[in-house]
């Protein structure tokens, strides 16, 4: 069967006859992923190591380890093409090095890793530490904060937003910008004109952006890939305002959720803030747990490239894959006590910045960077803190998962709200 011809009821009929369990498993539309994302990922492992949705266009689920790992990293049999695969009507956004397949793939990924790399994150450090340190001492001055639009999303912003050409001083529209596509989806949006038009205001940003370095290149990124060639070409516009695309999304949002996903736990752990405090080197276990536990990319696409047998079940090539990385990640054969966030867990195996092989997320050291000197500065200033009331919690579920707030107050008095 060639690429793009596989349809969803000869996939369905194929997952019936060898047996595996076929459901509407639906991360876009059905509101309990909403309330509650990473609960219901992570209870989909009840449902079957791979089951067949008949939501949206029709895809595969896996939810263990062992075969999302492998799927991961095996780039020649599934490609990373397709972004979306649980939407109805995925919007025609191509994110490089993201969408890319091997061997294009690593020749981006040279590219931009030395803006990623660790000499590239320690000389940010201060610069983060500096602005979790006067974040922390606003809330301290408050008494409370929105967790997630005072300091989650304000941290990684500062610490590189003008990194990437853009200004500080917009940092609350650039990222109500960048972060709108999380909020879109066939609930809301369904002929796909607001995400569109979301998109292309990303771009416009970086369209005067690149144009203005072109005149007038400054220390930043954009500059940087400006500067840079690919099989000894310069590198397009269109490609400098694509990776700029990806860059953005790897600095805001996905740090953000994570960071909001581990204070929403730590507010109920007083033992373990005490822990943060007395023994500061538990940090660097704790960070990885919580990457592992609260991952902000839960879910990741593939495509099947060609037919192949895998577990007993035939997958044709086109064939739609979403991996469950949150429920692999809570395999027991792999994670003893997969609830149980333990700072000491080793190795740490998680799928957690997006699965292995190629694809694992290239702004991972800065990620587990932001995420460490958080949790370090924020306890030097606050070790009490309580949460607040979350009857209006709620969650954007695309790609990535983020809470739309978390109430925090400072202090150990009262009993937080839960709904």
């Amino acid at each position: 069967m060639s690429q793009g011809t596989v349809t969803s009821a000869d996939a369905e009929a194929r997952a019936r006859s060898a047996g595996v369990p076929v459901v509407d498993f639906d991360p876009e539309c059905d509101p309990v992923f909403k309330d509650d994302p990473l609960g219901t990922i992570l209870a989909a492992r009840q449902i079957g190591d791979i089951f067949y949705s008949t939501a949206a266009r029709g895809f595969w689920v896996v939810s263990r380890h062992e075969l999302c790992r492998e799927i991961s990293q095996d780039p020649a049999g599934y490609s990373n093409r397709e972004t979306f695969t649980f939407y109805r009507n995925p919007p025609p956004v191509f994110q490089s090095p993201a969408n890319l397949d091997p061997p294009d793939h690593a020749k981006i990924r040279r590219l931009i890793a030395p803006l990623l790399s660790p000499a590239a994150v320690r000389r940010l450090e201060p610069r983060a530490r500096a602005s979790v340190a006067a974040i922390a001492d606003e809330v301290l001055e408050r008494g409370a904060c929105d967790f997630m639009a005072d300091v989650a999303l304000r941290i990684p912003a500062e610490v590189f937003l003008e990194q990437m050409g853009l200004p500080l001083s917009r940092a609350d529209e650039i990222i109500a910008t960048r972060l709108l596509p999380g909020k879109l989806n066939a609930s809301n949006d369904p002929d796909g004109t607001l995400l569109a038009a979301a998109v292309s205001e990303v771009r416009s940003m970086f369209e005067e952006v690149v144009a203005e370095r072109r005149r007038r290149p400054a220390d930043d990124v954009p500059s940087y890939l400006l500067s840079q060639t690919v099989d000894g070409r310069p590198l397009s516009d269109e490609e400098v305002l694509q990776l700029c695309h990806t860059l953005l999304g790897t600095s805001l949002g996905t740090t953000a959720s994570t960071m909001a996903f581990l204070f929403q736990w730590l507010a109920g752990q007083p033992e373990m803030r005490r822990r943060i405090t007395d023994t500061p080197e538990v940090v660097h276990g704790l960070v990885d747990e919580a990457v592992r536990r609260f991952p902000a990319i839960p879910m990741v696409s593939r495509t099947v490239r060609a037919d192949r047998d895998v577990r007993g079940v035939t997958w044709k090539e086109g064939d739609r894959l979403l991996l469950l990385l949150a429920a692999a990640n809570a395999d027991p054969d792999v994670f003893p006590a997969p609830a149980h966030v333990d700072p000491e867990r080793r190795p740490a195996r998680h799928l957690g910045f997006g699965g292995g092989g190629p694809h694992r997320c290239a702004g991972a050291l800065l990620a587990h960077m932001e995420l460490r000197v958080l949790v370090e500065e924020w306890h030097r200033r606050i070790a009490d803190y309580h949460l607040g009331d979350l009857s209006d919690l709620t969650h954007e579920v695309s790609v990535a998962v983020r809470m739309t707030s978390l109430p925090l107050v400072v202090g150990t008095a009262g009993v937080p709200s839960a709904r």
